[in-house]
């Protein structure tokens, strides 16, 4: 495993779908011993990315229970691209320990496809089972200063982000309005950026609202457009 760098999980603006699906496809935790809010749940979302100088494209998440296991996907498609990522994680304990992560990207017929194994990740999860943990983080720990995360991206890189909780964000959800964990990523060696990330209270990995910033300029968004639970 490469050694720790302090990164940015979003690029909305790279001119590479990895970059692109980065930036929404988060997952982003190292394991913790803290206390969870629940156990993961099965549910198939979509959300609506919206970047500047870009097209807006559409993003499928589903978790889904596969015998003893879970399993976290992500699909996207963007004008002549398109990406996609999934991991399967068990539960132990109160924590998730990643088992699998596979993913590929492509731009115009042209891309390549990532594995990591169990143990690669004995140690830091993968960004999709990390997605999990941040979200049931966010919904308990109200945490206020000095939190970091850690990861293994794609490329079985190993990466830190430091966060915090901010105030809840009401947000609709199938008509019916939930107030959102909502927290402030950011990497520390680029302070000119940010990320405001607004989970449901009570679906760990469900995203309701994802907010790009450079310069203090919002560059992204990224929100929910449908729901359904299982």
């Amino acid at each position: 495993m490469s050694s720790t760098r302090r990164t940015s999980l979003f690029k909305p603006a790279r001119p590479r779908i990895a970059g692109l699906i980065g930036s929404c496809l988060l997952s982003l935790l190292a394991l913790a011993s803290t206390a969870y809010a629940g156990a993961p749940q099965a549910f198939d979302a979509r959300y609506h990315l919206a970047v500047d100088g870009w097209p807006d494209a559409d993003i499928e998440h589903r978790v889904s229970r596969e015998g003893g296991h879970w399993l976290s996907e992500m699909h996207a498609n963007v004008a002549v691209a398109g990406g996609n990522e999934s991991s399967r994680f068990i539960e132990d304990g109160d924590q998730l320990r990643a088992l699998s992560y596979r993913s590929n990207y492509r731009m115009l017929g042209v891309g390549k496809d990532y594995r990591l194994g169990q143990e690669q990740l004995a140690q830091v999860p993968d960004r999709q089972t990390a997605l999990i943990d941040l979200a049931r983080q966010a919904q308990e720990s109200h945490c206020r200063s000095d939190c970091s995360v850690r990861f293994i991206d794609y490329k079985g890189r190993e990466e830190t982000m430091d966060w915090r909780s901010i105030d809840n964000v009401p947000v609709a959800v199938n008509g019916q309005t939930v107030e959102a964990p909502t927290i402030k990523l950011q990497n520390p060696d680029k302070q000119d950026r940010y990320m405001v990330i607004s989970f449901h209270p009570e679906i760990p990995g469900l995203i309701l609202r994802l907010d790009y910033f450079k310069h203090d300029e919002q560059v992204s968004r990224m929100s929910l457009s449908s729901l359904e639970q299982h």
